[in-house]
C-alpha cells in the first residue's frame, strides 16, 4: 500500500457525495478556434498555458525556483513578459507555499522589484495583484478541501501556485496511483470549476554527479521532475532549470511545448533555451537573462575558447552534426557546451546559418 493512500486518503470523509455528470460530447466540427484576444482562456501565449491547464516548474532544490515564480508573478501581474513568456493580460495570482516565512517573501519581493527597477506605481500594481498563504500542515484530500477550495473561492485567481508539490502530496513522488491521485483526482477538478491556470513548483531528481545529465536533449528534459512520469504526463507545459556545473548560471528550459513561447536562435530557428542568472547586486534575490561567457564549471575556467570552435569552420560551412561531432573530436566540447557557444557566435555575429544549404558559416569582416 503507498504513502498516499495509507495517509493521504485516511482524512476523506467516508460519506456518499454526488457524482459529477459524464463529460459532454460534443462533434468535431462543433469546436471553435479562437485566436490571441480573443480566446478569454488564453493565459501565456501562444496557448502555453490556458484556464484548466497545468505549469510544471522544476529544478533542483536550493537554486531559487521560488524566487523565479515570484518574479514571474510579479511580471504577469503587469501583463509583462519574464524571459520571453508573455501574458495576455494583467494576471491574477494565488500563490500557495510551504518554505518560505513572511521576511522570506518580502525579502524576493523586494529584491525582484529592486532587481527589475519598477516603479513605485508598478510595484503597487503588481503586488495588489498576488496573494499569498502559507500552509505547512496539511496534505492530500485535506489540503485542497480545507485550504485550495476555500481560497480560490474567496480570490479567484487567474493563476493558482503550489510551491513546491512535495509539501502537499501526502504520499510518494514515485507512485503513479499517488500523484495521479493529487493531480487529476484532487486538482484537475478545482481549476476547472474556478477557470484558473496552475503553476505547480516541482524539484528535479537528485544528480548522480552533482549536475543533471549532461546528454539529455530535446524532450528528454521534460522529464527532470521528480518521480512519476504522471508529473510530465499531466503537465500542460514544463519550464526546467538546469544546473550547468556553476552556483550562479542555470539553463531555463521550455520542455514540453516550448516552441509556442516564440523564442528564436540569431539565425530566426526556433529556440528552446536560456541562460539565466542571479542579480549581481548584493543582496538583491532576482534572476536575470546570462551571457555564455559567465558559464563556470566548479569555478574554474573552460579549458576551450570560442575560437577554437570557429577555426573548425571551412569556409563552405558544416552542418550542425558535423560542426559538434569535430567539436567534441577535436577540443573535447560536449554538446550541450557546443550548442551555447554556436548561440553565442551566432549572437555576436561571427557565424551565420545559410538559407540555401542549412549549413553553418563563419562570418569574415572586413
Amino acid at each position: 500500500m503507498s504513502g498516499f493512500l495509507e495517509k493521504g486518503l485516511s482524512d476523506v470523509p467516508e460519506v456518499e457525495t454526488p457524482k459529477p455528470p459524464p463529460p459532454r460530447a460534443r462533434l468535431l466540427s462543433e469546436l471553435v478556434r479562437l485566436i490571441h484576444d480573443q480566446d478569454p482562456d488564453e493565459l501565456l501565449r501562444d496557448r502555453f498555458l490556458c484556464r484548466g491547464g497545468g505549469l510544471l516548474l522544476c529544478g533542483p532544490t536550493g537554486v531559487g525556483k521560488s524566487a523565479l515564480a515570484m518574479m514571474c508573478a510579479i511580471l504577469w501581474a503587469l501583463a509583462r513578459e519574464c524571459f520571453g513568456i508573455i501574458p495576455t493580460r494583467p494576471l491574477k495570482s494565488l500563490l500557495i507555499q510551504a518554505e518560505n516565512d513572511d521576511g522570506d517573501l518580502a525579502e524576493m519581493r523586494d529584491g525582484v522589484i529592486a532587481g527589475l527597477g519598477l516603479s513605485e506605481e508598478d510595484a503597487k500594481a503588481a503586488c495588489d495583484n498576488i496573494i499569498v498563504v502559507r500552509e505547512d500542515s496539511r496534505t492530500g484530500h485535506s489540503f485542497f478541501s480545507e485550504v485550495v477550495r476555500p481560497l480560490l473561492e474567496a480570490h479567484r485567481p487567474d493563476l493558482l501556485w503550489i510551491d513546491p508539490a512535495l509539501a502537499y502530496l501526502g504520499g510518494a513522488a514515485g507512485v503513479q496511483e499517488d500523484v495521479t491521485l493529487f493531480l487529476r483526482t484532487f486538482l484537475n477538478p478545482l481549476v476547472r470549476e474556478f477557470k484558473c491556470g496552475v503553476v505547480i513548483v516541482h524539484h528535479t531528481n537528485k544528480p548522480q554527479s552533482g549536475r543533471e545529465k549532461s546528454s539529455w536533449s530535446g524532450s528528454d528534459f521534460a522529464y527532470l521532475g521528480s518521480g512519476s512520469i504522471e508529473w510530465a504526463n499531466w503537465a500542460r507545459a514544463i519550464l526546467a532549470l538546469r544546473g550547468l556545473g556553476s552556483y550562479e548560471v542555470f539553463e531555463l528550459r521550455a520542455a514540453k511545448r516550448g516552441a509556442r513561447l516564440g523564442w528564436k536562435e540569431a539565425d530566426g530557428s526556433t529556440c528552446y533555451a536560456k541562460l539565466i542568472a542571479h542579480s549581481k547586486e548584493p543582496g538583491v534575490i532576482c534572476w536575470r537573462e546570462a551571457d555564455p561567457g559567465e558559464i563556470k564549471t566548479g569555478g574554474r575556467p573552460t579549458s576551450f575558447d570560442a575560437d577554437e570552435m570557429l577555426e573548425l569552420l571551412s569556409p563552405l560551412g558544416l552542418a550542425a552534426g558535423e560542426w559538434q561531432k569535430a567539436a567534441f573530436k577535436d577540443c573535447g566540447i560536449k554538446e550541450s557546451t557546443f550548442h551555447r557557444q554556436r548561440r553565442a557566435l551566432a549572437k555576436q555575429g561571427r557565424v551565420l546559418k545559410s538559407k540555401l544549404s542549412g549549413k553553418w558559416q563563419p562570418i569574415t569582416k572586413p
